[in-house]
């Protein structure tokens, strides 16, 4: 039967989505008995999608060379309020272009803030390649943790940790801007490659994987959309280089949101 095949390309990345829809669904068992379309079941798809495109902007825009840091609050110098917090960030923000500016460079940027139920506040944030110790004189409320981003490119669960300083502090300040995620304008945001996939079964659980790639099997997921009650599967892809001189086959079961299962993978020789 027909479905829908997303694929979005992402700096050393792509993922790959399938998943049915009303007009293409024809086969009893890929949709779950409908349920009412509640306010949490939304927020929970508008999680998962505010995940998805957060992960492909930052697998887009960032690489090992760039920096994760977070700017920390000391206890008698945190913000009364968002309006505040928000104002400390544009000030940082200020700083970190001039700075960027000094070095020749142009300022390249994600943020999220933190804002936990006893107070403590921090602002998360991405940046491109600068001089770690360069960093210090910018922030005057606290201190600063400096982490390297990973040399692999994949920054799926980045994403998922800044979703879920976003979700907290909506909780607690309904969120700065009403944005669960705040970006540098100069950013490329990826667009994913969508078809209709005309089938007589239903897409496989089978996964090729090309020489010079890997499959990131943490990525994989299926489950029934909260909403509609349609099914979805999903698997990300990461470019390493490595070249295999054999073609290597495995089968192996996963307990997914559906239920346990088997999947077919194929990891493809070189050229």
């Amino acid at each position: 039967m027909p479905y829908k095949q997303e694929i979005c390309k992402a700096g050393k990345t792509t993922q790959y989505s399938f998943y049915y829809s009303i007009r293409c669904d024809r086969k009893e068992g890929s949709r779950r008995k409908k349920e009412n379309k509640t306010c949490e079941a939304q927020k929970k798809v508008n999680t998962r999608q505010a995940e998805k495109k957060l992960t492909w902007i930052l697998n887009e825009n960032f690489c090992g060379r760039d920096l994760y840091v977070t700017w920390s609050y000391q206890k008698d110098k945190r913000p009364e309020n968002a309006d505040a917090m928000k104002k400390d960030t544009e000030k940082l923000l200020r700083k970190l272009r001039k700075l960027y500016k000094a070095e020749g460079k142009v300022l390249k940027y994600v943020w999220v803030a933190e804002r936990g139920e006893r107070g403590a506040a921090h602002v998360h944030m991405v940046l491109n390649e600068i001089e770690a110790h360069k960093l210090k004189d910018c922030w005057d409320k606290g201190f600063i943790t400096i982490k390297p981003m990973d040399d692999d490119g994949n920054y799926r669960r980045l994403a998922a940790y800044f979703i879920k300083y976003s979700d907290k502090t909506m909780k607690t300040e309904e969120g700065l801007g009403g944005k669960r995620y705040n970006s540098s304008k100069n950013l490329k945001i990826p667009q994913p490659e969508k078809r209709t996939v005309s089938s007589r079964n239903a897409y496989s659980h089978s996964i090729v994987v090309p020489s010079g790639w890997y499959l990131d099997r943490d990525s994989i997921r299926e489950a029934w959309h909260e909403v509609t009650g349609f099914m979805h599967f999903t698997y990300t892809l990461v470019k390493d280089g490595r070249r295999r001189n054999k073609t290597e086959k495995e089968a192996y079961t996963l307990d997914l949101d559906t239920g346990t299962i088997e999947i077919n993978e194929t990891r493809k020789k070189g050229a």
